[in-house]
C-alpha cells in the first residue's frame, strides 16, 4: 500500500421568509423554530443534552430548508475539497518516476502549505455563515454579503488558519503511516467494492493515461484523512471563528473562551455529530442497492471484466448525490453549532 504515501519504503507521499429570531446579548439568531433551551443538565449524558442536542441538527437542517441560498456554503466547501484533492494527486505525480522530485522535507512543506490553504478557505466559508445568521437587526444577510464582511476579519481567520494547519500537517502522518500499513485497507474499506472501486480509482485498472500511478488513490485518501483531521480540529474549537468575528476578541481570548463555552455544551455537541454522521451513513448504505442488483464484483473480477457504461454513469450520479449530502450536511453542522453557541452565551450569562 505504499502508493498512499509517496516513497514509503525510505520515508513516510435574501430573506425568504420572515424566520423567527432570538435574542441574546450581542447579537440576534435567525432560526426557524426554537431548538431546546434551558440551563445545561448536571452532566453532559442527561436527556436535556441529548434533547438539546437533537434539536440544534434539526434547528440547523430546518434553517437551510428556509434559507436555500445558505447551500452556497455547500457548494464552496466542495469546491475547497476538490482543490485539495488535486493538489495531492499533482504532489503524488510529481513523487514517481520519472519525476522524483519530492523527498520528504518538500513533501512536508507542501502538505503544510496545502492543508493552510484548504483550512483558511474553510474558515472564511464558517465565517462568512456566522455572519450572515448573526445580525443585530433586520432579515439575515444573504451569504454573499457576510462573505463580502469576512473581509476585516481575514487577518486573525488567517493566524487561526495557521494554527489549525499545522496541527493537522504533524497529525496526518501518523494516521497516513496507520493507512499504509494497514493492508488491506481499514479506514477505506469502501474502496474495495463496486462501484467505488472502479470509478473512483481507473488508474488501478490502467484506464487511462495515469494507469498504474495511483496518484487518483493517493490524493482521495490523503484528501479523506486530512477532511476527517481538520472536522476534528473545527469540532474541538467550534466557538473559535464566532468569537473571532462577532466578539472580536483576540485569538488567545478567542481560544480560552470557546474552550470555556465548550466545556458547559460538548454533550451536544458530540450529540449533533453522532446525529448528522449516522444520517449520512445510513445514506451510504444505499450503495448496498449496487450489490444487490448488479451483484457483488471483487477487485480481481473487475481487472477483467468491464461493468457497462450504464452502470457507470448511474455510479457516477449516485457518488454525486452522496457528496452533496455530504455538504449541505456539513452547512447544517455549521448552522446547528451556532445555535448551540447562542445557547451557551445565554447561559454563560446566567451564571
Amino acid at each position: 500500500m505504499n502508493q498512499y504515501f509517496p516513497d514509503a519504503h525510505r520515508w513516510l507521499g435574501l430573506c425568504r421568509k420572515p424566520p423567527v429570531f432570538r435574542a441574546s446579548q450581542a447579537v440576534i439568531v435567525y432560526l426557524p423554530e426554537p431548538a431546546h433551551e434551558g440551563p445545561p443538565d448536571s452532566g453532559a449524558g442527561g436527556s436535556g443534552t441529548i434533547r438539546r442536542g437533537i434539536g440544534a441538527a434539526l434547528s440547523g437542517t430546518k434553517t437551510l430548508i428556509h434559507n436555500p441560498q445558505l447551500l452556497w456554503c455547500s457548494l464552496l466547501a466542495g469546491l475547497v475539497l476538490a482543490g485539495l484533492f488535486v493538489a495531492h494527486y499533482i504532489i503524488r505525480l510529481l513523487s514517481v518516476y520519472p519525476y522524483d522530485a519530492i523527498d520528504l522535507p518538500r513533501w512536508f512543506i507542501l502538505t503544510f502549505v496545502t492543508e493552510l490553504a484548504t483550512v483558511f478557505c474553510l474558515s472564511v466559508i464558517l465565517a462568512g455563515l456566522v455572519l450572515s445568521l448573526y445580525q443585530k437587526e433586520g432579515c439575515p444577510l444573504s451569504i454573499r454579503d457576510g462573505l463580502a464582511q469576512v473581509k476585516g476579519y481575514l487577518r486573525p481567520l488567517g493566524d487561526w488558519s495557521v494554527v489549525v494547519a499545522l496541527a493537522g500537517t504533524l497529525i496526518f502522518p501518523a494516521v497516513l503511516y496507520f493507512e499504509v500499513i494497514s493492508y488491506p485497507s481499514m479506514l477505506f474499506p469502501v474502496f474495495n467494492q463496486f462501484p467505488f472501486n472502479f470509478i473512483l480509482l481507473p488508474e488501478n485498472y490502467h484506464i487511462g493515461p495515469m494507469g498504474g500511478t495511483y496518484a487518483i488513490q493517493t490524493g482521495l485518501t490523503n484528501t479523506l484523512i486530512l477532511s476527517a483531521i481538520n472536522l476534528l480540529l473545527f469540532v474541538l474549537t467550534l466557538f473559535v471563528i464566532p468569537q473571532l468575528v462577532l466578539e472580536k476578541k483576540s485569538l488567545k481570548e478567542a481560544v480560552l473562551g470557546s474552550a470555556a463555552l465548550m466545556k458547559n455544551v460538548w454533550g451536544e455537541v458530540v450529540v449533533c455529530v453522532l446525529i448528522l454522521g449516522m444520517a449520512l451513513f445510513a445514506a451510504s448504505l444505499t450503495s448496498l442497492i449496487f450489490a444487490a442488483v448488479y451483484g457483488i464484483v471483487t477487485p480481481e473480477m473487475l481487472l477483467f471484466y468491464y461493468p457497462g457504461d450504464e452502470w457507470i454513469a448511474a455510479a457516477f450520479v449516485y457518488m454525486a448525490a452522496l457528496s452533496g449530502l455530504v455538504f449541505v450536511a456539513t452547512t447544517v453542522g455549521g448552522i446547528a453549532a451556532l445555535d448551540i453557541y447562542r445557547n451557551a452565551k445565554i447561559w454563560e450569562s446566567a451564571a
